[in-house]
């Protein structure tokens, strides 16, 4: 028996095979999920080719190779969603909250973007970017409690729109980088003992750094540039490693000076703590190790 007469939110419900089973079975349907609260839900693999889900609630959905060419998704909300190897070929994602969203080896190849927010979400160099069409897309989103709704900032381009193939152009040359995210506070003496000691280990195919970013709850980025063929995951558990390292024994050598010099070191080792979290420490420490950054 058909439910033909069902809300297609409803059938989505019934899971992957239910799902696709009854796509292949009603061609001619195009499915209605506008407006929908999909969020948090399982719908990797699904088929949602030419579907109608504009401003739908899909926070938090697992949407991992599901296939959403030609779809509508005008102001839907993405945030956190996880879009990896998903197929949004020829889909509109315009005015779409795309923020924290993970879009590793996704395909945006002729997706229309324009004015969706991008705020931290995660790409690789795998995401599709052909052709895309883009007048212009947001870098941050802000809460405002007064009115219970999101303001988009930093628009870019900052004024007019992007060029045809420019947004392509613009996000290819940030693919080869490698997020080092420091919740709380970070060591920058640790820091770049870690560095050092980790292009030691790759000479001809040396890190530098990027960018620096300070994000919200005192989270710091460092944005790294790698080649595209290494291995991003190997990297960064090598970087954490030896981090961990350079942390304690530039604490241990820190309590060695001082022994007998102080009444309270572990007071004396917050203080360190501070000074060598201090990001005008590290902007020193940097001027005198040029080298490290990318031009």
């Amino acid at each position: 028996m058909e439910l033909y007469n069902e809300p297609h939110s409803y059938l989505v419900k019934l899971g992957v095979s239910y799902w696709n089973d009854w796509r292949e079975r009603n061609p001619e349907v195009t499915p209605i999920l506008a407006g929908a609260n999909l969020n948090l839900l399982d719908l990797s693999g699904f088929n949602l080719r030419g579907a109608n889900i504009q401003g739908a609630n899909l926070f938090g959905t697992d949407l991992i190779e599901a296939d959403l060419t030609g779809a509508d998704l005008t102001k839907a909300d993405l945030t956190a969603a996880d879009l990896s190897h998903a197929n949004f070929r020829g889909a509109t994602i315009a005015n779409v909250r795309l923020i924290r969203t993970q879009a590793l080896g996704t395909s945006f190849e002729q997706a229309i973007l324009t004015g969706s927010c991008i705020e931290d979400w995660n790409i690789d160099s795998a995401t599709n970017f052909n052709d895309v069409l883009c007048d212009y897309i947001y870098l941050k989103s802000k809460y405002c409690p007064e009115n219970r709704g999101y303001s988009l900032e930093e628009r870019r381009p900052y004024n007019g729109i992007f060029e045809p193939g420019e947004f392509s152009k613009l996000f290819q040359k940030t693919l080869e980088t490698l997020d080092l995210v420091f919740r709380n506070s970070i060591d920058w003496q640790a820091f770049l003992m870690t560095f050092q000691e980790l292009n030691r280990k790759r000479v001809g195919s040396e890190l530098s750094i990027q960018a620096i970013e300070n994000k919200q709850r005192g989270t710091l980025v460092v944005r790294v540039n790698v080649r595209d063929e290494d291995n991003k995951a190997e990297i960064e558990q090598s970087f954490k490693q030896l981090y961990q390292v350079a942390l304690e024994a530039t604490e241990i050598k820190y309590l060695e000076q001082l022994e007998g010099k102080v009444d309270d070191p572990a007071r004396e080792i917050a203080s360190y703590r501070q000074r060598y979290a201090n990001l005008q420490f590290m902007i020193e420490m940097m001027a005198l190790r040029s080298e490290l950054i990318g031009e």
